[in-house]
């Protein structure tokens, strides 16, 4: 009412004041009544990791605090590789981004770990079948294929090669990210681990590179992968530790063993596992029905019951999840 006796420049800005001190009152009212929430922490993929959580043996995820930050949901899970992770919820498997979001549906018989923007994924024309037709393929991280192939069977792809079976009772090899087949003429194959593959010829085993030269003869009844500077091999019925140029660094004298990790390998003895360092040394004494090879600081073991996991440190001190703080 009194504006009318103001001249018609300062009705304006009167006006204009009015109106900003407004807008302040009701920001201000904003922000009492929702103060604003802090975003979600993003992990990267060596921050989080599964692990079997509670009496269900369901698999979640954990951080480096042994805090659950994807809880326990999926019959198999596994380490995070470019953002995604294989997960399964029953028989098919999908990828999971690291929120637990499915990225890529379940949808595959057999799923792999994605390299250089690529996986192997199976899928079965009837999966309801035992003996139905596999396709194996290449996929991309949208889950489109990329590559199809013919090949009866692919393996994981590492450093940049997958092991394929040409054939299905003969002919293993190896074939690019592109598909293409790079190595071929053996009976088995592993994976490629720290510049070679362990192959076979007949019934020994030797080790090859990536240009497919033999670099370690065909006298092993049985290997493992590098790693750590090591490779399982089984030499007669006991098993022990070659280097790259096949000296015995653990001369074979287990019943069985799994690889180096975080230098801790499980070596199975008078009918339990243990585990030991690189000198050989026991330094978890064997109480185990089964025990994996360590990673995060921690190693997944049963001890009363096959399948019934739980976890221990590198002191072989129980490990214990607990939930995230509330905020």
């Amino acid at each position: 009412m009194f504006l009318n006796y103001l001249p018609k420049s300062k009705n304006i800005l009167l006006i204009a004041l009015l109106a900003f001190g407004a807008f302040l009152q009701s920001c201000s009212a904003d922000s009492e009544a929702e103060p604003s929430k802090p975003k979600p922490y993003i992990y990267s993929d060596d921050e989080i990791y599964p692990v079997v959580i509670g009496d269900d043996y369901l698999m979640g995820y954990v951080n480096d605090s042994r805090q659950i930050v994807i809880e326990a949901q999926f019959t198999n899970a596994g380490e995070f590789h470019e953002g995604l992770a294989v997960a399964s919820k029953g028989a098919q498997s999908g990828y999971i981004d690291r929120s637990g979001q499915w990225a890529i549906e379940p949808q595959y018989t057999y799923a792999d770990d994605f390299e250089n923007g690529m996986a192997v994924a199976m899928k079965l024309d009837n999966p309801n079948a035992s003996d139905g037709v596999e396709y194996w393929n290449l996929i991309d991280s949208s889950g489109k294929v990329k590559v199809k192939t013919e090949y009866f069977r692919i393996g994981t792809f590492s450093e940049g090669l997958a092991s394929v079976w040409i054939e299905y009772f003969e002919n293993r090899g190896f074939i690019d990210e592109k598909g293409a087949l790079i190595i071929e003429g053996y009976d088995d194959v592993g994976s490629f681990s720290e510049g070679l593959a362990a192959v076979r010829k007949g019934d020994k085993w030797g080790y090859i590179d990536r240009t497919g030269e033999v670099v370690l003869p065909f006298i092993y009844e049985d290997t493992f992968a590098f790693y750590e500077d090591r490779a399982v091999v089984q030499i007669g019925d006991k098993w022990g530790f070659i280097d790259r140029h096949g000296k015995k660094i653990i001369a074979p004298r287990y019943d069985s063993v799994n690889s180096f990790s975080e230098g801790l390998a499980p070596v199975f003895v008078n009918e339990k596992w243990g585990y030991i360092d690189k000198e050989g040394q026991m330094v978890i004494e064997p109480a185990y029905l089964e025990a994996f090879p360590a990673q995060h600081g921690m190693m997944q073991v049963s001890r009363e019951q096959i399948a019934e996991y739980s976890y221990i440190d590198r002191e072989g001190n129980r490990v214990e999840f607990k939930p995230l703080p509330e905020t």
